[in-house]
């Protein structure tokens, strides 16, 4: 069984499936409501775990007792939670999404995450015994930058889920092996997606990708760029596939080239688009997916 330490953001996702946006003093009845652990770590460690691999996150969520509902769901994946909450009497990060299902496509309303910290030296080199690589999600940079370092130290692969730029991130590129981006991560002074490529090699990352929602991902490696296709299937809902994506690729990293890791990720993550949620997937992971 293969082990990774994730770092980084974990929410309390309420998610309402409507058939159509509502518009302006609208009521709507949701066709399907579900809770679940969500943010870019929670669902990276619950889609590593669901390959039959050791999960560990360490994150905040606190001991409100809306907290317990991702508590509950990660204790279900099997991850294993290291919660480091600073105040444990704040809440959690809440997000409340609406899916159209006549699209897949969503609208999230979050709480601003500001606010919420993780404890100083709340993990030691321990944490890292029999681990295989290391991700973090641009959150809680400070600690993002302790682990990337012990990390490293170790010769210890560390991924980044690239979502969107934060201040601070300059100072753990150095310590980056994998940047996994979206099209929304824009480092100061880049436009597009070669600008933010070359930003990241002139920080020392080595390899790269920056994904398109449903266009090919663009990736760079050892001097060679190439798009890696995605799937063209039928969308039910899109939440949670970038980190999906992410999780699956630290299962495959360790497994193949980072080529070919990215297009069995990308894969994943499409066949995930085909349900509800950001759990159904993983029933069919061993069955039915086509990857």
């Amino acid at each position: 069984m293969k082990r990774a330490v994730f770092l980084g953001l974990t929410t309390v996702d309420i998610i309402n499936y409507v058939n159509h946006y509502p518009g302006s003093n609208e009521k709507i009845r949701a066709e399907v409501q579900l809770t679940y652990a969500g943010g870019p770590a929670g669902n990276a460690a619950v889609a590593y775990a669901a390959f039959g691999n050791s999960a560990v996150l360490i994150t905040g969520i606190g001991e409100q007792a809306i907290a317990e509902l991702a508590k509950g769901d990660l204790q279900l994946h099997s991850v294993e939670l290291r919660d480091v909450a600073n105040d444990r009497r704040l809440l959690p990060v809440l997000s409340s999404i609406i899916v159209d299902e006549s699209s897949g496509n969503r609208s999230v309303v979050y709480t601003n995450t500001s606010e919420r910290k993780l404890r100083d030296n709340c993990f030691g080199r321990d944490i890292l015994t029999g681990a295989s690589l290391v991700m973090l999600d641009g959150h809680y940079l400070e600690q993002a930058r302790q682990l990337a370092e012990m990390a490293h130290d170790i010769s210890l692969p560390v991924v980044l889920d690239g979502g969107s730029w934060k201040a601070g991130l300059d100072k753990v590129l150095p310590l980056i092996d994998y940047a996994i981006c979206s099209e929304n991560f824009l480092p100061p002074n880049c436009y597009n997606k070669m600008d933010v490529v070359h930003y990241l090699q002139d920080a020392g990352v080595g390899s790269i990708s920056i994904s398109c929602g449903g266009a090919p991902l663009y990736a760079y490696s050892g001097g060679v760029s190439t798009e890696v296709a995605v799937k063209h299937i039928d969308v039910l809902d899109t939440l949670g596939a970038g980190d999906i994506l992410h999780g699956a690729f630290c299962h495959f990293i360790t497994e193949m080239s980072f080529f070919k890791s990215l297009k069995f990720a990308a894969a994943v993550a499409s066949e995930s688009c085909r349900y509800r949620g950001t759990r159904q997937w993983i029933e069919y992971l061993h069955n039915d997916m086509r990857l």
